[in-house]
């Protein structure tokens, strides 16, 4: 099936039940969508799931969409998890893709902790 009909269909289940199932891959294009068209429900469900599954391989994507759409409990999640991971992400290639505002956020936490 193709990705934006599925998200598409995803949102219109989203409209007519206020429920859909999510994974992170789900999840992380209709909290686009979501804030896209301003609702709210979606964008919280969303943002909450993305939230509890922050992952080294997902984080810096994660902490991009918070920043680009102003999502703060993701954005300040993201910021989280790379203070308490900064040794083990540090060496991965996609450290250095991390946006220059969250890696700030991220090293004073670090610091502070």
């Amino acid at each position: 099936m193709n990705t934006s009909l599925f998200i598409s269909l995803a949102l219109l289940e989203f409209l007519y039940s206020d429920h859909v199932e999510l994974d992170t891959n789900l999840a992380f294009d209709l909290l686009q969508q979501a804030d896209k068209y301003s609702i709210d429900e979606l964008r919280n469900a969303c943002e909450k799931h993305l939230v509890a599954n922050i992952e080294p391989e997902n984080y810096v994507a994660l902490g991009n969409i918070a920043e680009l759409i102003g999502a703060t409990a993701l954005r300040e999640a993201v910021v989280t998890f790379i203070a308490k991971n900064m040794k083990k992400i540090k060496p991965r290639i996609d450290f250095n893709e991390i946006s220059d505002a969250l890696l700030r956020d991220s090293l004073v936490k670090f610091i502070v902790k």
